[in-house]
């Protein structure tokens, strides 16, 4: 059940492009995720995976968060890279 009308077009709010370019900030918490799951890998050697659990424990302490902080920064670090496939 839908609550609003359906429309593809929306005319009544003008689109700015100064939106688009704002820099997200990276969440706190995710930083301090990425540290601590980093900690946990140097310093508990339980934490480093192999074995029964495998390599799933190290992916959610330090893989995970640091996606997240590659797709948050995406715009960031894939301008450069746009700019020089844009020359060719």
């Amino acid at each position: 059940m839908l609550l609003a009308p359906f429309s593809l077009t929306d005319s009544s709010t003008p689109h700015s492009r100064s939106s688009v370019d704002v820099p997200r900030q990276i969440p706190a918490w995710l930083l301090a995720w990425v540290a601590f799951g980093a900690l946990a890998v140097v310093l508990i050697p339980v934490a480093r995976g192999g074995g029964f659990g495998g390599y799933s424990l190290p992916f959610w302490l330090l893989g995970a968060p640091l996606l997240d902080v590659l797709w948050l920064t995406r715009r960031r670090w894939l301008a450069p890279v746009r700019r020089r496939w844009m020359r060719r």
